[in-house]
């Protein structure tokens, strides 16, 4: 005989999995507590004490796929020896791909446009959804620290970079402003290249995705340590 605790695990893998077949089949105006009753055959007070709302239904899909991308692509990049900095970056932005590629609607759903009438939780984007972002500001601090990191120009005091500066502080790592705008930079290259692919836009039908992302992804790390030796 199952636990409640079980009973309540696998009720709730029954949501995420429905819910990713409704991002599919109709896109996120699908997302609602009766369509997913629907999909579940069961009446929608049967699922009050799991979802109440369509906002705590996006509540639950926002923390699984932040948390689940952000898995994935910790997994691959820790599985690379700390001291192989190219290798933990390759592996950053090879895994984040395959996540994209293996959860397309999902990706869209966290990177696209947002739901109608449908703010993320603050609390929800400063934990799970920066996660991969104290990953790389580490990433950064060790190539510094390291003495690989190429030599970059200083970024001019005319621009307020406070928030910036507050987030940092946060990581506890100590890593300078250059660096971190330098792996903003190599991290917006990966994500329009994905978005490209998700989204079809121009250049994706010039070259194969693999190929291409290959190419974005060797620019984005010379970007980030200068030529390979």
């Amino acid at each position: 005989m199952t636990s409640r605790a079980e009973r309540r695990e696998i009720t709730q893998r029954a949501i995420l999995d429905a819910s990713s077949r409704l991002l599919a089949s109709g896109g996120q105006e699908a997302l609602t507590v009766r369509g997913l009753a629907r999909e579940l055959n069961l009446v929608p007070s049967a699922l009050y004490r799991y979802v109440t709302s369509r906002e705590e239904l996006l509540n639950i899909l926002f923390h699984h796929a932040y948390s689940d991308m952000a898995d994935s692509v910790e997994a691959a990049h820790d599985a690379v020896p700390a001291d192989d900095l190219r290798g933990r970056w390759r592996a950053f932005a090879y895994a984040l791909r395959a996540w994209s590629v293996e959860h397309p609607h999902e990706w869209v759903l966290i990177n696209g446009t947002p739901p109608r009438d449908y703010q993320v939780p603050a609390s929800e984007t400063m934990t799970s959804g920066i996660r991969l972002h104290r990953l790389l500001v580490k990433l950064g601090a060790d190539t510094e620290a390291s003495g690989q990191m190429i030599e970059l120009p200083p970024v001019p005091d005319t621009i307020d970079l406070t928030q910036m500066h507050e987030f940092l502080e946060s990581t506890g790592e100590k890593i300078s402003v250059e660096t971190v705008v330098t792996g903003v930079a190599a991290w917006h290259m990966l994500s329009g290249i994905l978005f490209t692919e998700r989204f079809g836009f121009w250049g994706n039908d010039i070259i194969e995705p693999n190929a291409y992302y290959d190419l974005i992804v060797a620019a984005s790390e010379r970007l980030i340590f200068g030529p390979e030796n």
